[in-house]
């Protein structure tokens, strides 16, 4: 759930039925597509938790799709860590004990309760890629999640840019843009050095390291000043609605992020020099 019972009375509450109005006054309809980030706390106390949002996102979009980060950032090389590092000595026994991704069964790593709930739902489909996967419920969701590679794994060959091409909405309820999954689908198709990344995935039930190519991101650690000069440049793209505890929820273009991010990342890079010689 989302609050913590010894800590404090409730003194906000949000239904779903609350949560559907709020969501249909940002515009939604019930044939969008739509990439949702959520944080539950922002809301103060939502009866049924993550159930109740998954629902209600659900019933609002019956006729389209939801789709939702699932990264599972810990199958990987541990050498790459840092949040927290490994020592060196031990690394070799963290990759001998990593099981092999798995869609149907891998955890989603540290990105909220509500991506995880919404993974183990009826009818909810997962991409293939060990780190960096994304699920998807509706009538696309199967085409959304089907990937042929495991390179720039948010890039042109990703869900990502499935979304982009049904021109789908991301939903923002109580998150900023530094949660905005999307933005890496700009940046995976810059002039930035590429290098190797490694993780386990299960191909006929054993474990085998895979090797794929992957990109910087947010080499900046700007995403939310990025979005404010998105929005002040797009306000007739972007729908916000403030909630009575002042948790923002907002939705925007998919496609108008995206390209708005390629050419604002296109010119830092350019002017900031970050990956000359690289």
């Amino acid at each position: 759930m989302t609050t913590d019972w010894k800590a404090k009375t409730i003194t906000t509450v949000t239904t779903g039925d609350e949560l559907a109005a709020d969501l249909r006054q940002l515009g939604l309809v019930p044939t969008d597509s739509c990439l949702v980030h959520t944080r539950l706390s922002a809301f103060g106390f939502i009866p049924g938790g993550e159930q109740t949002v998954v629902s209600t996102l659900q019933s609002v979009l019956n006729q389209g799709n939801i789709a939702m980060p699932a990264q599972s950032a810990d199958y990987s090389d541990p050498k790459e860590w840092l949040y927290p590092p490994v020592e060196k000595s031990l690394q070799s026994k963290v990759i001998a004990g990593l099981p092999g991704y798995d869609p149907r069964t891998t955890p989603i790593h540290y990105i909220g309760l509500t991506p995880e709930y919404f993974r183990n739902q009826p009818g909810v489909h997962r991409s293939g890629h060990p780190t960096c996967s994304l699920t998807a419920w509706g009538k696309d969701a199967e085409t959304i999640c089907e990937t042929t590679t495991y390179d720039l794994p948010f890039g042109v060959n990703s869900p990502l840019q499935k979304l982009y091409d049904l021109d789908a909405k991301v939903v923002c309820l109580g998150t900023d843009f530094e949660t905005c999954t999307a933005i890496h689908l700009a940046e995976s198709q810059l002039d930035r050095p590429r290098f190797q990344e490694s993780a386990p995935v299960l191909v006929d039930g054993q474990t085998k390291w895979v090797d794929y190519a992957a990109v910087e991101l947010e080499p900046y650690d700007d995403f939310n000043e990025m979005g404010a000069k998105f929005v002040a440049a797009n306000r007739s793209a972007v729908h916000d609605l403030t909630l009575a505890n002042g948790t923002l929820l907002r939705t925007f273009s998919l496609r108008a992020i995206v390209d708005f991010a390629l050419d604002y990342y296109r010119q830092k890079d350019a002017e900031t020099g970050t990956f000359v010689g690289k």
